[in-house]
């Protein structure tokens, strides 16, 4: 196998529904790189590769939650094909983005009340037991805790997110 076959299976693999790619340690592993440049041979590997799927409006991502690796759609042309995950139920969208803000503020994990706190709904409790079941959270067993699976790392550029919410709240 060549290199670029390895970075292929590597970035494109699926384990879990919220483990896509891999890190940085496992894709230099697998290509047997240990020299004392193997983050600059890294880098250098994944610019060229993405170079290479960029025709194909494939491009390489990094999910901040899990620091995996992985191969993607082109944003402009993810929205336009992917579908919304909520099917039409912005109640649950809003309550995902309320425990992203939640768990970002508070070193990855938050609780229910707090949730609620910025919610300011009844029904918060159903809302994050859907997220649960959708993947997108997970529950501390006596349902206080509350944190993020690495799913919504995929679905969502998060650096862009914070990008364009910093500057409305600058406005």
């Amino acid at each position: 196998m060549n290199e670029l076959t390895v970075l292929m299976y590597l970035l494109s693999r699926k384990t879990y529904k919220s483990k896509i790619g891999a890190t940085e340690g496992e894709i230099l592993n697998a290509l047997n790189v240990k020299d004392k440049n193997k983050s600059i041979y890294f880098q250098n590997l994944i610019n060229n590769l993405s170079n290479y799927l960029e025709p194909l409006n494939l491009q390489i991502r990094f999910n901040p939650l899990n620091s995996y690796w992985y191969i993607s759609f082109d944003p402009e042309t993810n929205e336009i094909i992917s579908a919304n995950p909520f099917n039409g139920n912005p109640r649950l969208a809003a309550t995902l983005f309320c425990t992203l803000i939640c768990c970002f503020n508070s070193s990855g994990e938050t609780t229910i009340q707090k949730i609620k706190d910025i919610r300011k709904k009844k029904g918060v409790l159903e809302d994050i037991k859907e997220l649960k079941r959708m993947g997108f959270v997970t529950i501390e067993k006596n349902l206080n805790k509350v944190s993020l699976t690495p799913l919504i790392g995929y679905l969502i550029d998060l650096e862009k997110l914070f990008l364009k919410t910093a500057l409305k709240l600058r406005k």
